[in-house]
């Protein structure tokens, strides 16, 4: 049963510390530093303001990343076409101190710009944030097959664009991992 209640001074560093992962979550979701930025304050507020208190036992990184995507989805909703966002701003998932000389990077970005922002969610926990995929799909409110799902379906669009591995020098070998973890998981 979920309790609600403010929280306490160490709930409140805890939060402090998970703030850079969660601004990450937030600009997969978002799509867009702006909207990254407002949907991360709002969640943030919320959470301080004494909203939903994680469950007895859970992990609170798994209850913050959950309480960030509810938010995202109470945004979408309210939204006339919620279905309309378009693909996110490549920028956004540039990591930090990223050259403007650094084509893998771009390329990542890229590709990940072009994912429906579900995918995207997906995989960064996944891949990114290295949450299970039953972790990922307490956080998301999804089915487990859902999770691996998405995560295949983002797996298949960087297979398709390979040839970012090829200039890496990362080359065939990347790319049979991938298509292997794409097969296990789908």
């Amino acid at each position: 049963m979920v309790q609600t209640q403010r929280l306490s001074g160490s709930a409140r560093t805890k939060l402090i510390i998970l703030l850079p992962r969660l601004r990450r979550f937030a600009a997969i979701l978002a799509g867009s530093r702006d909207g990254a930025d407002t949907l991360l304050r709002s969640a943030c507020k919320k959470i301080l303001a004494g909203g939903r208190v994680s469950q007895q036992g859970a992990a609170f990184d798994l209850w913050a990343f959950g309480e960030l995507h509810a938010d995202w989805l109470a945004g979408l909703r309210s939204q006339e076409n919620p279905i309309s966002q378009g693909p996110g701003d490549a920028s956004t998932f540039l990591p930090a101190g990223a050259s403007d000389g650094d084509e893998h990077s771009r390329d990542i970005a890229e590709i990940l710009g072009n994912l429906p922002p579900q995918q995207r969610s997906a995989a960064l926990l996944v891949y990114g944030e290295g949450f299970s995929y039953d972790e990922a799909a307490q956080i998301l409110d999804t089915p487990f097959q859902t999770v691996i799902a998405r995560v295949s379906r983002a797996l298949g669009s960087f297979i398709a664009r390979a040839d970012w591995l090829d200039s890496t020098g990362l080359g065939g070998a990347k790319v049979e991992k991938l298509q292997h973890t794409k097969r296990q998981a789908g």
